[in-house]
């Protein structure tokens, strides 16, 4: 299997995980709040359509994540659908892919610098201030 599929289905895996963890309806008292956030996600000034965009919290465990749609927004999620991030400092990954024009395989459709927390250039700050997150991903 070539290093983009696996990299493809490993996203795919990682968001639909997360996902699931964020969507248990969660009603427990004893969970840190959070601050509803969304964003659009942009790369050479076009709207990345099925990103997935993730932040990871600077001083946390728990990350939020998202799926932008055809226009490139999104809204985060973390404990409970669409309910956003934790307050604070947060680096940033995205994933998009798209078929080849054979369609064999995926590729990325935006560096692949964003797709690795360790990699990836972006880093936010969540607060009620500022509930807008604009990505606007470069070579």
């Amino acid at each position: 299997m070539n290093q983009v599929l696996r990299l493809t289905l490993a996203g795919i895996l990682l968001t639909a995980v997360i996902q699931l963890e964020g969507c248990g309806g969660q009603n427990d008292e004893n969970l840190p709040e959070t601050v509803a956030i969304s964003g659009t996600v942009s790369y050479q000034g076009k709207p990345v359509p099925g990103a997935t965009v993730m932040l990871y919290p600077v001083q946390g465990r728990k990350p939020a994540s998202g799926l932008s749609d055809d226009t490139g927004q999104f809204t985060l999620t973390t404990f409970n659908k669409n309910d956003g991030a934790l307050p604070g400092e947060h680096k940033v990954t995205v994933n998009a892919y798209e078929s080849t024009p054979a369609g064999l395989y995926m590729k990325s459709s935006v560096p692949e610098k964003y797709a690795n927390e360790s990699s990836s250039p972006l880093m936010v700050t969540i607060s009620r201030t500022d509930p807008e997150l604009k990505l606007e991903l470069v070579d």
